[in-house]
């Protein structure tokens, strides 16, 4: 898969991420929302790869916009390669989606060395929960595509995974609707792989030191060919509160690693 290509893709939850959820008082996990910043770096290479060094940052913003939840992504990625070749990737994002989960607006914009390279916008819906649904693109113009049954929109797809993780279950196979390229649809697999309870060392914020996290592998398939092999691959250190601490971008032959530089909790304006 190019560099391009996964770039794309990134977002959900990118960060699966557009990470977020619905604060319910009925359950013991409670989403916090935020604004969080990675430095992005290079971290180490297998293979044949061409990449050498890979340097970026991410800014992820999810908040509670009273009649749903709202997220901004924007991220810039610098590529070199042994040729000498530099290539900066990057994206940026605004979503919004209901908090009944039924509902979804995306604006996606993809980037090569400053340039539009790739533009998605629309709005999605699900006739009910478990129920099937529509995707409307508007950029492409007229782009129309079916939502199968079972459908989940990202943050509907995070609540379900911290459930699941809540309920001491470590696997969840989802088909997820983000709308980051011209189909849309996806098939994720989520492997918690470790409990790491909670760190409360020095110097860690209290959105990370009171909640307890997990590492969480992702697996992204693409929904209609029926492959065993992913696009792609993500490992996340994710706290119960929706906060990802830490991220590795598996490109295939190289990864990336995102490190969080800056946390601060949103408060809602309503």
């Amino acid at each position: 898969m190019s560099a391009r290509a996964f770039i794309t893709r990134l977002g959900l939850v990118a960060l699966l991420l557009c990470l977020s959820g619905a604060v319910v008082a009925a359950r013991a996990f409670e989403i916090v929302p935020h604004r969080a910043v990675y430095d992005l770096s290079f971290a180490g290479a297998r293979g044949n790869s061409q990449v050498v060094d890979v340097t970026g940052s991410m800014v992820f913003e999810w908040e509670d916009a009273c009649d749903g939840w709202s997220v901004t992504q924007r991220t810039a990625m610098s590529f070199s390669y042994q040729s000498g070749e530099t290539v900066s990737l990057g994206w940026n994002l605004v979503t919004w989606e209901s908090k009944d989960g039924l509902r979804y607006r995306f604006f996606i914009r993809n980037l090569q060395n400053g340039e539009l390279k790739e533009e998605y916008r629309g709005e999605a819906h699900l006739d009910g929960p478990g129920q099937g649904g529509v995707a409307d693109y508007t950029v492409p113009e007229g782009r129309k595509i079916p939502l199968p049954p079972g459908t989940l929109f990202p943050t509907a797809h995070t609540v379900t995974l911290l459930k699941h993780i809540e309920a001491g279950e470590s696997f969840l196979w989802a088909t997820i609707f983000d709308g980051f390229d011209a189909d849309g649809v996806s098939d994720i697999s989520a492997l918690v792989t470790k409990n790491l309870g909670t760190d409360t060392g020095a110097g860690r914020s209290p959105l990370l030191s009171s909640v307890s996290s997990n590492r969480v592998h992702l697996a992204f398939f693409k929904h209609t060919d029926g492959s065993t092999e992913p696009e792609h691959e993500q490992q996340l250190r994710l706290h119960m509160n929706g906060i990802v601490e830490s991220i590795v971008l598996d490109f295939g032959d190289f990864n990336v690693q995102g490190k969080l530089t800056e946390l601060k909790a949103l408060k809602p304006p309503c």
